[in-house]
């Protein structure tokens, strides 16, 4: 069993606002999430030229290098069908919060980051032991002061 994907609702609420948002009385709607294509079209990132290629910004270059580097996943649709682990699956099925999720998490994983329960691998070596275990530790011994009178 995978992660189910089902459609997102977005509430959308005028509450508080200044000409519309009666503490009381407000409108309040509900309407579906976009897929992370329609969204990036939503926002002009993956708009074409005059001769019809795609001149795509850094985002939607980002987010199909993700698409191009996926292996496998466990989205599913809301009828338990899996979701195909392809750019284009990614692009026109995958919610773009979800998607954005997933591709931050891609790149923060290529700069390096690790999780905080296991900060190292497995196959980290274990190092050479401590110096400071090996040296000896004695307790001084009182030391003698030197006067000028003799003994």
């Amino acid at each position: 069993m995978g992660y189910r994907k089902t459609q997102r609702r977005i509430e959308v609420s005028l509450k508080g606002h200044k000409t519309y948002g009666d503490p009381t009385d407000y409108p309040l709607a509900y309407a579906r999430g976009k897929s992370l294509g329609e969204y990036l079209d939503l926002l002009g990132y993956a708009e074409t030229d005059e001769d019809g290629e795609g001149a795509s910004s850094g985002l939607v270059r980002q987010m199909e290098a993700f698409g191009d580097a996926l292996v496998s996943w466990n989205l599913e649709r809301e009828d338990g069908s899996a979701i195909p682990c392809t750019r284009e699956a990614l692009f026109t099925e995958v919610d773009n919060d979800l998607a954005f999720a997933l591709a931050t998490e891609w790149m923060e994983r290529l700069g390096g980051k690790v999780d905080d329960a296991d900060p190292l691998p497995s196959s980290s070596p274990s190092g050479e032991p401590s110096p400071v275990a090996s040296i000896p530790m004695e307790t001084l011994s009182d030391p003698h002061l030197s006067s000028s009178v003799p003994a």
